[in-house]
C-alpha cells in the first residue's frame, strides 16, 4: 500500500491518524492470517495464534474481526487486492497494453513458486471443498481474478467479443492455476519442462490477442 503523507491539517488530525493506525493494523492481520495458512494450514489458525503473532490482545483482534469465519473472508478479499494492486503497478510502468499483459503473466507464473501463494491457494482449495461459506468467497476472488484478466485483453484486442473474451480469460486462469499443480511451491517439475513458463506466457498472450475461435 502507497505510504500516505501527512502534509495539510485535515491530514495531521487525531481522527486521520486513527484510522490510518486502524488500517495498518488490520493489514497486520490480515498478512499474518496469509501467511499462517500459507505455511502451516487452515487447522493451525485461531484468532489466538494470530493475535500472538501480531503482538496484540485476543480482544483488540477480535474488535477488528470477531470470528474466525470474518477473519478469514477478509483475508481471501485481501489477496485479491494484493492481485489487483499489482496490476496496476505493472500499468503504471508502461502504456503498451500487450507488455502490461505480458508482465502480468510473467508474474502470476512466477507468484505460483512461492509458499505463501502455492501454499494459501492449496489450503483455500481444500477449505473451499468442504465448507460452502470458504466456496462462495473463492467464487468471488476467482471473479474478480478473470475480470481483471478481461480487462487486460479488452486493451490489447478490443475488438474481442464480451462472451469469447470473458471464455479466454476464463481459460488463461485456468491453465495458470493448473500450473501451479506442476510448478508450483513443493512440486517437482516434470522432466523436458525447461522452458515451459515462456510457452505459458507466449499461450496466455495468443489467447488475449486472437479473435479466431479454437
Amino acid at each position: 500500500m502507497a505510504k500516505q503523507q501527512y502534509d495539510s491539517s485535515e491530514n495531521i488530525s487525531p481522527r486521520n491518524l486513527k484510522r490510518k493506525s486502524s488500517l495498518k493494523r488490520s493489514l497486520e492481520i490480515l498478512e499474518a492470517t496469509r501467511l499462517l495458512l500459507s505455511e502451516q494450514g487452515y487447522d493451525k489458525l485461531s484468532l489466538r495464534k494470530i493475535a500472538a503473532i501480531t503482538g496484540i490482545h485476543l480482544k483488540t483482534l477480535q474488535h477488528y474481526f470477531p470470528t474466525k469465519e470474518i477473519l478469514i473472508k477478509a483475508t481471501l478479499e485481501y489477496v485479491l487486492s494484493l492481485y489487483e494492486k499489482k496490476i496496476q503497478e505493472i500499468s503504471s510502468h508502461s502504456t503498451d497494453p500487450e507488455k502490461n499483459f505480458k508482465n502480468y503473466m510473467n508474474y502470476l507464473v512466477k507468484d505460483i513458486k512461492t509458499i505463501e501463494t502455492a501454499g494459501f491457494f492449496y489450503q483455500l482449495w481444500a477449505m473451499a471443498h468442504v465448507d460452502k461459506n470458504t466456496n462462495n468467497i473463492m467464487e468471488k476472488i476467482y471473479q474478480g481474478h478473470t475480470d481483471s484478466i478481461e480487462n487486460l485483453i479488452k486493451a490489447i484486442n478490443p475488438d474481442m467479443g464480451n462472451h469469447m473474451r470473458k471464455q479466454r480469460a476464463v481459460m488463461i486462469a485456468a491453465l495458470i492455476e493448473g500450473m501451479m499443480l506442476f510448478l508450483g511451491y513443493g512440486k517437482k517439475r516434470p522432466k523436458n519442462t525447461a522452458h515451459i513458463e515462456k510457452e505459458i506466457v507466449a499461450l496466455c498472450t495468443n489467447l488475449a490477442v486472437s479473435n479466431d475461435s479454437l
